[in-house]
C-alpha cells in the first residue's frame, strides 16, 4: 500500500528520539544544580560563563523563529516527541478500547466499545502507556544528575537521595498524565512552539497545498480528513491551522487516485495564494528573516563554542579528594579537642583560645602539605598568644587580690 510519507515520518521521528534521548543518556548535556554549573561532554562549566549563556539564549530564540518562516509545523510532525508518543498512545487506544475510543480530556467524552470496556483491557492499556512514561522520567533524572548517580539510585547500589526519588516520581506521573489522557490537548493549548508559530510564520512557510484546479476531481470521501492526526479538513488549509505537516492525508488521497491512474490533489508547497506578489518581489526580502535567524544562529554557536573553549579547567578528582581529607581531619581532630571546646564559655576564654590552636595545630599535623598550611601556623600562633596574654593578666590579677 502506497504510504512514503508515512515510512518516511516514522524513520525520522525515530532517528530525532533516538537523538534526543542520547544528549541525557551519554551525557552530552546535563545542568548540575549541587555545583551551579553545565557539564557538556564531560568538560564543566560555570553558570557565570556569559560568553556560553549568551551563546545558548541566541541559539534557543533563533532556531524556533528559524523554522517558522521555513519548515513551520514540520517539527510537529515529522520530529516532536509530544507527537510520537501522541500517535503511539493513540494506536495502542484504539487496539485495547476500540476503534472509535477516545479518552482524551478534550474529546467528546469518554468513548469506548462496549465488547472491550472491560479492567485487563484498562490494565494492559495502562501498564504499557507506564513503561515510556518511566523512562522519561529516568530521563530527566540523567539531565540533573550523573549516569553514575543515576544508575547507583534504580540499582540500589548507592544511597537512595529523597530528592531523585521525589523528581522521578514526579516527572514519571507528570508523563503518564501527558500520554494517557492529555495528549494533542497539550499540543494545541500549552505548547510554546505552536504559540510562537502562530505568531511568526509567513506565507512562505512550508504547508498542506491542495490543487484547485483539479477540485471537480475530489470525491469528497473524507479519507484525508479521517487518517488526520489532528482531525482537520486538509483540503481546506489555512494560514494559521493546527496541521502537523505529517503528510498523511497526501499518502490518503494518493491511494484513493491512484487506483484511477491519477495523482492526488493534495502536495507539499510554499505560500498561500498570490503567485504573482510573490513573484514580483525581491528574493532576499522573501528570505531576508529566515537569513537573519541564520545569522543569530551561527552567531549563538560561535559564542557557545569560545565559552566552552576559554573555559578553566577544574579537577573535579582533586576536588573530591580534598574534601575526603578534610572530612578525615574532621573526624580525627573533633574527638581530640572535644574536651577544650566543651570547657570554652564566657568565664573561661583559655580554653576558647586552647581549643581553636589544637584544631588548627591537629589540622597541621594531618595534612601539612595542604594549600592552607600557612593559615593553620597562623592560627596556631595567634591563639596560643591570645592565651598565653589572658594567662599572663590573670596571674597578674590573682598576685595583686593577694597583696
Amino acid at each position: 500500500m502506497l504510504r512514503p510519507y508515512h515510512h518516511k515520518r516514522r524513520m525520522v521521528q525515530g532517528m530525532v528520539l533516538a537523538l534526543l534521548m542520547s544528549i541525557p543518556l551519554f551525557g552530552v548535556f546535563r545542568i548540575d544544580f549541587a555545583s551551579a554549573r553545565f557539564v557538556i561532554l564531560g568538560h564543566s562549566l560555570g553558570w557565570d560563563n556569559y560568553r556560553f549563556l549568551a551563546g545558548m539564549v541566541l541559539v534557543v530564540l533563533s532556531v524556533p523563529l528559524l523554522t517558522y518562516v521555513t519548515i513551520g509545523p514540520v517539527w510537529c510532525g515529522w520530529a516532536c516527541p509530544q507527537s510520537f508518543l501522541t500517535e503511539m498512545a493513540n494506536a495502542l487506544t484504539t487496539r485495547f478500547l476500540g476503534k472509535r475510543a477516545d479518552v482524551r480530556v478534550d474529546g467528546a467524552g469518554m468513548i469506548v466499545a462496549p465488547t472491550k470496556n472491560r479492567l485487563t483491557r484498562w490494565l494492559a492499556l495502562a501498564g504499557l502507556l507506564l513503561i515510556p512514561s518511566f523512562l522519561l522520567g529516568v530521563l530527566v533524572l540523567m539531565g540533573f544528575y550523573s549516569s553514575a548517580e543515576v544508575w547507583g539510585f534504580l540499582l540500589g547500589t548507592a544511597k537512595r537521595q529523597t530528592n531523585m526519588a521525589v523528581m522521578l516520581g514526579f516527572s514519571v506521573s507528570l508523563f503518564f498524565i501527558d500520554i494517557a489522557v492529555i495528549r494533542y490537548f497539550l499540543c494545541d493549548y500549552a505548547c510554546f512552539y505552536r504559540m510562537g508559530q502562530r505568531l511568526f510564520q509567513t506565507k512562505e512557510v512550508l504547508h498542506i497545498g491542495y490543487d484547485t484546479d483539479r477540485a471537480a476531481a475530489c470525491v469528497k470521501c473524507h479519507c484525508c480528513a479521517t487518517v488526520c492526526p489532528t482531525r482537520i479538513e486538509p483540503n481546506r488549509i489555512k494560514l494559521h491551522d493546527i496541521c502537523i505537516d505529517c503528510g498523511e492525508c497526501i499518502d490518503a488521497c494518493d491511494r484513493l487516485h491512484q487506483r484511477g491512474g491519477d495523482q492526488g490533489l493534495l502536495h507539499f508547497a510554499r505560500g498561500h495564494g498570490e503567485k504573482e506578489r510573490r513573484a514580483a518581489k525581491p528574493w532576499w526580502k522573501r528570505h531576508f528573516f529566515a537569513g537573519s535567524m541564520g545569522a543569530v544562529l551561527l552567531l549563538g554557536c560561535a559564542l557557545m563554542a569560545w565559552g566552552v573553549a576559554t573555559q578553566p579547567t577544574i579537577n573535579f578528582r582533586q576536588i573530591e579528594a580534598r574534601q575526603q581529607r578534610l572530612l578525615q581531619i574532621t573526624r580525627v581532630c573533633q574527638p581530640r579537642c572535644a574536651p577544650l571546646q566543651t570547657a570554652c564559655r564566657g568565664d573561661n576564654l583559655k580554653r576558647c583560645y586552647e581549643a581553636a590552636a589544637c584544631t588548627c595545630a591537629c589540622s597541621l599535623e594531618m595534612d601539612p602539605s595542604n594549600p592552607q598550611h600557612a593559615i593553620w601556623q597562623s592560627c596556631v600562633r595567634i591563639n596560643r598568644e591570645h592565651e598565653r596574654a589572658l594567662g599572663t593578666a590573670s596571674s597578674q590579677a590573682a598576685g595583686g587580690g593577694r597583696l
